[in-house]
């Protein structure tokens, strides 16, 4: 046989193969950064230029029983987004709200009508 058929046919595709080594470093997976939480009767406080609280919200997984409504809150009714006053109609009605446990400011309102 001869030797560079040999090495053409078998032993170069093999040193190819084994050259390329690939490498994947598991990332690990980062907690979500807010809690979305449904609220079935709304108690809430907000001013004129859009800054408030939310009372009694009972997070499972953390210790907020207020949330701070910010100049960044937004709301959005049926998808759409709307201006953060319209939140105030939803007070004693349910609505979904997203918020970060750990500084504990609302994020989202969410609601359908």
């Amino acid at each position: 046989m001869n030797i560079n058929k040999v090495i053409n046919h078998v032993l170069m595709p093999l040193f190819l193969l084994a050259s390329f080594n690939v490498y994947a470093e598991s990332i690990p997976a980062e907690p979500v950064p807010y809690v979305v939480e449904e609220v079935f009767n709304l108690k809430i406080l907000l001013s004129k230029n859009g800054t408030g609280i939310v009372k009694d919200i009972h997070c499972p997984n953390c210790d907020a029983h207020y949330l701070k409504i910010t100049k960044n809150s937004r709301a959005a009714k049926n998808g759409v987004e709307v201006d953060i006053q319209e939140v105030k109609k939803r007070a004693g009605k349910s609505i979904g709200i997203s918020f970060n446990p750990q500084i504990r400011e609302v994020q989202y309102f969410r609601w359908v009508e």
